[in-house]
C-alpha cells in the first residue's frame, strides 16, 4: 500500500506563527490561541487514527492520502481526512477527537456534542461534510469515464466519547472499529471493479489533482510584532550579524523562524526592503549579506532581486 503521509496543518503552522506575534495584551490573541488548540487536538485525533491503518490488510497496491486536498469546478476547496483508494472500492473518512457525549439532530443538520462540565455545543456537521466530498469523488472518477463503490464515514478519534442518537444512514465509529469496517467493505467488493490500467489512472489523476492550500484566517488580524522573537518571548535587537535580546541570548535561530512566519503570514518571496521592514534592520548592506549568507533560491537582481524562502526554513536552517 502506498500511503501518503499526514502533514501538520497550515492552520496550525499559521495561528502558531499568528500566536507569536500578535501582542499577548491584544483581545484576539486569546481567540487564536483558542482556534490553535482546537486544531492541535484535531491533528492528534487524526494522527491516533493514522496509526491504525499501518496494522490493515488491505491490498498491496491501495493508496492511503492522508489530508488530501483538491478543488471543485467553481475553484471550492476540499479537505479530505484520509483518502483510501483501491481497486474495489474508495472510502473517505471525517475525523473527529472530541469527548463527551455527541448526537445528531437531522432536520437541523446540526452535530452536538454534550462536555462533561453538562455545557452543549454545536459543529459543523460532519456528515454533511463527507457527503460533500463523495459528491466530488464521484464526479471526478465518472469524468474518467469509470465507476466505483464509493463509501464514506465518520472516525471518533477520543475512545471515551459517547456516540447517541445518529440516524441509521450515517455512518459513525469509534477508531479502534476502523479494522472491523475496513474488512466488511472488502468482504462486500471482493471482486477487483477496476482493470489494472483503469486503476492505474485514477490514482494517477487523484494525484496530479491533490494542491494543498495555506490556511487564510477568517477573522481581522491585528497589527503584528516585528522582528526576531527571542524564546523568552522579547523582541530582539540586530547586532553585528546576530539578534540579541535584553536576557542575554544571542541566537540566529530566531531569524529562521521569523522566516519561517514571513512566509506563512506574508508571503514565501522576501526582497532586501521587507526583510529590513519586518527584521527591523537599518542598513541595506547588512540586511543584504544575511539574505546571500542564506544561499536561498533567487530570482532578479540588484534591488528588484527577491528570495524564495523554503517552506522548512526553521526546520533545516
Amino acid at each position: 500500500m502506498f500511503i501518503k503521509d499526514r502533514t501538520i496543518p497550515s492552520k496550525i503552522t499559521v495561528l502558531d506563527a499568528l500566536k507569536r506575534r500578535i501582542d499577548v495584551n491584544h483581545p484576539q490573541h486569546g481567540y487564536v490561541s483558542s482556534l490553535l488548540r482546537r486544531a492541535e487536538i484535531g491533528y492528534q485525533g487524526e494522527m491516533k487514527v493514522d496509526r491504525l491503518w499501518k496494522e490493515l490488510a488491505v491490498p498491496t497496491n491501495a493508496l492511503l492520502l492522508h489530508s488530501y486536498e483538491t478543488t471543485n469546478d467553481i475553484g471550492n476547496s476540499h479537505q479530505m481526512d484520509t483518502l483510501f483508494v483501491c481497486p474495489h472500492f474508495i472510502l473517505i473518512l471525517e475525523i473527529k477527537n472530541v469527548s463527551g457525549t455527541i448526537w445528531y439532530e437531522e432536520d437541523k443538520h446540526q452535530f452536538l456534542r454534550r462536555k462533561r462540565t453538562g455545557e452543549v455545543e454545536s459543529f459543523q456537521s460532519p456528515f454533511d461534510q463527507v457527503q460533500r466530498h463523495a459528491e466530488l469523488m464521484d464526479r471526478v472518477v465518472g469524468r474518467l469515464g469509470l465507476a466505483l463503490p464509493i463509501h464514506k464515514a465518520v472516525v471518533i478519534a477520543d475512545s471515551s466519547t459517547i456516540i447517541g442518537s445518529i440516524p441509521e444512514e450515517f455512518q459513525i465509529f469509534h477508531a479502534i472499529g476502523l479494522p472491523a469496517e475496513l474488512k466488511k467493505l472488502l468482504l462486500k467488493y471482493s471482486n477487483t471493479v477496476l482493470s489494472p490500467v483503469h486503476y492505474e489512472l485514477l490514482t494517477s489523476h487523484l494525484q496530479s489533482i491533490h494542491k494543498p492550500s495555506i490556511y487564510v484566517p477568517r477573522f481581522d488580524i491585528p497589527p503584528l510584532r516585528m522582528g526576531a522573537i527571542c524564546e523568552c518571548g522579547r523582541g530582539m535587537r540586530f547586532h553585528y550579524g546576530k539578534f540579541v535580546c535584553t536576557c542575554g541570548v544571542r541566537l540566529r535561530e530566531p531569524l529562521y523562524q521569523g522566516l519561517h512566519d514571513y512566509r506563512f503570514l506574508r508571503s514565501e518571496w522576501i526582497a532586501n526592503r521587507e526583510f529590513r521592514e519586518f527584521f527591523l534592520i537599518e542598513s541595506e548592506d547588512s540586511a543584504n549579506k544575511l539574505l546571500k549568507r542564506m544561499k536561498f533560491y533567487y530570482e532578479g537582481s540588484n534591488k528588484g532581486r527577491r528570495y524564495l524562502i523554503p517552506k522548512d526554513v526553521w526546520r533545516i536552517y
